[in-house]
């Protein structure tokens, strides 16, 4: 490997045979056969198997091998961690609420930090109709968050001693992560199908194979249908000044942005019901609000005007209303109310943190 390649396939100077675990190997090879149906060639030791993973390199292990299925990573590769922190409300305060830094190998590290963020989000616990178990559902759903986080390890700049960084605010989660978006692609493209580019490859395939990625670039597009199913507004994707930042929304209507709004009682308790069942028609609100149609009308397109509440459908008894998924319309309602980053057109910031 030349004095040229990227951090990730250099050489971990000073890194052993012995410094790879066993353990991680093993579970590296079941998970791939599970997951892919994927059978290595026989393992005869850790120095074959990275072998067969292109992991060996010149002068030795390479710092991805460290990465991927080492017992102490962190030893090798300092800032190949994951920091999560927790705020109550929509913007950095100290002290933090909840802070962890997670290590070990990358494919730990995207367990802890999903498993972080999903412990911070709120829960619902629908009915009983379609099974004799109680649905419980996230706000964001569980795949969304977990795709981005990998995204995160996986196509991060490792020659950046920065770390990835997510924080979960009231109405939202930024995951940050050190590098750009690949020439090859655009912010737009990451809405729709697109040509797999992997940043780091090398890392790439371990983790499709083990089963955390599919490699047919329908990561964020996926993502956004996931947040367009759960009633939520699109993500968010921002690249510039050496970072890539995806903004999932999440409560967007916190009790302090609804007060901005001046509604009234009826319009509060609709949101209320909106916000576990997802919509509501005209006959519903009259009944959650305890109005009449002609009141129940003028509320709802007061809503709708306000960018609270957008329609479906236009007559008969199929209309009905949802939260707000379209940012475009939300005014000052959608953006991030973080006091630190740059602004971009969508009035969404690039938030920077200190790393």
């Amino acid at each position: 490997m030349n004095k040229n390649s990227p951090f990730y396939m250099s050489y971990a100077k000073g890194a052993k045979l012995s410094d790879i675990s066993e353990d991680r190997i093993s579970w590296f090879v079941k998970r791939a056969k599970d997951e892919r149906e994927y059978s290595f060639s026989k393992i005869s030791n850790n120095r074959n198997m990275l072998e067969q993973l292109t992991l060996q390199v010149e002068g030795g292990i390479s710092n991805a091998a460290i990465m991927l299925f080492g017992k102490y990573p962190q030893k090798f590769c300092p800032a190949a961690i994951v920091k999560c922190s927790y705020y109550l409300g929509t913007e950095v305060t100290r002290p933090i609420q909840s802070q962890q830094n997670f290590e070990g190998t990358l494919f730990e590290q995207v367990d802890s930090a999903t498993g972080f963020v999903l412990s911070k989000l709120d829960r619902t616990v629908g009915g009983r109709e379609n099974s004799t178990a109680a649905e419980v559902r996230l706000e964001i759903p569980k795949e969304a968050i977990r795709e981005i986080i990998v995204n995160a390890v996986v196509h991060r700049d490792y020659d950046s001693n920065a770390s990835v960084q997510i924080d979960v605010f009231a109405d939202r989660i930024e995951i940050i992560n050190p590098g750009m978006l690949p020439k090859e692609l655009t912010i737009r493209a990451l809405s729709k199908k697109h040509l797999s580019v992997p940043v780091n490859p090398f890392l790439a395939r371990p983790f499709y194979l083990a089963g955390y990625i599919n490699q047919l670039g329908y990561g964020t597009h996926n993502v956004v249908k996931w947040c367009r199913k759960a009633g939520l507004p699109d993500p968010d994707f921002i690249s510039g000044d050496n970072q890539f930042t995806v903004t999932i929304w999440r409560n967007w209507l916190t009790d302090d942005r609804i007060n901005q709004l001046d509604l009234n009682d009826r319009q509060r308790a609709a949101i209320t019901f909106l916000k576990e069942h997802r919509k509501i028609s005209n006959p519903e609100y009259q009944k959650v609000a305890k109005a009449i149609k002609k009141t129940a009308t003028r509320d709802l397109k007061d809503l709708v005007e306000k960018g609270v509440l957008e329609q479906r459908g236009t007559r008969g008894p199929g209309v009905h209303y949802i939260l707000a998924t379209n940012r475009d319309k939300m005014g000052t309602m959608g953006t991030s109310t973080s006091k630190t980053g740059n602004r971009d057109k969508t009035g969404t910031k690039g938030t920077s943190r200190e790393k």
